[in-house]
């Protein structure tokens, strides 16, 4: 198993954000987290990022249990994120985002005097797009100078080149093209290939149910529904994220 968080509870103050979710995702699987709004979610994704830490419940990473109180603890245990605003620098070219606070220093005094070794991380980025078969115009533009769908790929590109248990995404293919958001579903499924557990928060519930191979559905806070993706239906989610028959069970 790549990661999962087990019967999860937070508060903030009164309100009780989540209440017993569960999600777990393992390696080559592509996991869909959806919700309605206020259901959860973000704060469901917070924690798997380490920037929320839970009240109760317990996360599991490379089948390991874990205590994560930063995104650099994640980051550590092989878990990275791709933000829905990317975190990318518009200024700085596809290599320097690649390697923002990852940089390669030169050997020998050089390096010491804070001196790239732009040639290895050109070098390591142009491997790292070709094993996900991205293709870009250049690696030396800023990425400003990239459509919205290269942009994404960057971003994934990133997330997988410092990954090595799971990526986390959030709100993949909000603001694309139909084009662009299916480029960017295909590269989710070659991340998973890779041996990756992959978790895909997002409101495109056609698009991303088609490609998910679970889909873990919250409701006030809690996990309503786990099940394979190819159980469900688009009015099935929807059903289920709006809670109908979700008060009745409860009962």
């Amino acid at each position: 198993m790549a990661i999962a968080a087990e019967h999860v509870g937070k508060r903030f103050g009164h309100v009780e954000a989540l209440r017993d979710a569960s999600l777990r995702a393992e390696r080559g699987q592509i996991v869909a987290l959806f919700g309605d709004n206020g259901a959860g979610k973000s704060t469901f994704l917070r924690i798997l990022q380490g920037i929320h830490q839970p009240d109760a419940g317990r996360l599991v990473v490379d089948d390991q249990p874990v205590s994560m109180t930063s995104v650099r603890d994640a980051q550590a245990l092989g878990v990275d994120t791709v933000h829905q605003d990317l975190s990318l620098a518009p200024d700085l070219s596809v290599v320097d985002n690649m390697f923002v606070g990852h940089e390669v220093l030169r050997r020998g005094p050089l390096g010491r005097m804070g001196v790239l070794d732009r040639r290895e991380m050109t070098e390591r980025t142009e491997a790292a797009l070709r094993e996900l078969s991205i293709n870009l115009p250049s690696l030396t533009v800023p990425i400003s100078d990239l459509s919205g769908g290269q942009r994404q790929a960057v971003a994934v590109a990133r997330a997988v080149m410092w990954s090595s248990t799971a990526v986390l995404m959030d709100e993949p293919t909000a603001a694309l093209g139909a084009r662009q958001s299916e480029l960017v579903c295909d590269l989710m499924r070659t991340v998973a290939g890779r041996g990756l557990g992959v978790v895909v928060v997002s409101h495109d519930l056609p698009r991303i149910l088609a490609i998910a191979d679970r889909v873990v559905i919250l409701f006030r806070g809690r996990t309503a529904l786990d099940v394979p993706a190819a159980d469900l239906t688009v009015p099935d989610v929807v059903a289920t994220m709006v809670g109908y028959g979700q008060e009745e069970s409860a009962a």
